[in-house]
């Protein structure tokens, strides 16, 4: 049973097939929501609404955020399913790692066309919805990456600091009309993108642990109550706030001497 209620909200979900949008979905079925989950692959949004839990609905819609007409098409398929949407979950997006001097702009483009074009155009149509219906509430998911440098990860830390930003912009634009945006930023999250990189040799699981003062990876479920948290009532004087949900991460400069490396054992 979850500790918050979100009985009778209507919420979208994109990225919902799999990871972190995967499990807020169900999340949010447990608090009561009914949620209509997006993204590209069918069959991951069927095993999602067949696996919800009570007493919540999941409905699955696929659509893809880089493509305009199908983001109009998701969001008038919401309204006429649920009557409007009280809450946005935007956890569509795609990963790139490499050289930035090798990295080309057909690869630039596309990781920008998804994660922040694509961000964009899903904000914007649903944002419409909730600003004539005079409330909503709107929840990004953002990077560590928003905030500082991860070297070979040009295309995907711009794009998530694109994502902070308007969060922080609409926030501010459309809290008098009744409309909250923030963004949930989680650390390092235990999903299958994350163990195709250890798997390839590319992120080294015990030096992220190491340096996670809570001494681990995060699981999509502990982003669960923070995103459920931002889109209740609870949060309702909360707007335009980048929530970090990352073990401690981006506040911990680093073993730099004897005593800060043994701390991190």
């Amino acid at each position: 049973m979850s500790v918050i209620d979100l009985s009778g909200r209507r919420l979208l979900v994109t990225g919902g097939g799999s990871g972190i949008g995967r499990a807020i979905a169900m999340g949010a079925a447990a608090a009561g929501a009914r949620v209509v989950v997006a993204g590209r692959r069918l069959g991951a949004l069927e095993e999602t609404a067949a696996t919800a839990p009570p007493p919540g609905e999941v409905i699955p819609f696929p659509a893809d955020v880089a493509d305009p007409a199908a983001v109009v098409s998701l969001v008038n398929a919401c309204v006429g399913r649920m009557g409007g949407i009280d809450g946005l979950v935007h956890a569509a997006g795609v990963h790139s790692i490499g050289a930035s001097a090798s990295l080309a702009d057909a690869d630039f483009e596309r990781v920008l066309q998804i994660n922040l074009v694509g961000a964009f155009r899903v904000t914007r149509e649903v944002g419409r919805v909730m600003l004539r219906q005079g409330a909503g509430s709107i929840v990004q998911v953002a990077s560590l990456s928003s905030f500082g440098a991860f070297p070979g990860r040009l295309a995907y830390a711009v794009s998530k600091a694109g994502v902070a930003e308007m969060t922080m912009t609409l926030a501010a634009e459309w809290g008098r009309r009744g409309v909250r945006v923030n963004a949930l930023v989680p650390g390092f999250v235990h999903t299958p993108i994350q163990d195709s990189l250890i798997e390839r040799g590319l992120l080294d699981l015990g030096a992220l642990e190491a340096r996670t003062p809570l001494g681990r990876r995060a699981e999509t479920a502990d982003m669960v109550g923070p995103s459920l948290f931002l889109l209740s009532d609870a949060a309702r004087f909360v707007t335009g706030h980048c929530l970090v949900v990352d073990g401690g991460w981006l506040h911990f400069i680093g073993p730099v001497d004897h005593y800060s490396a043994d701390a991190t054992r």
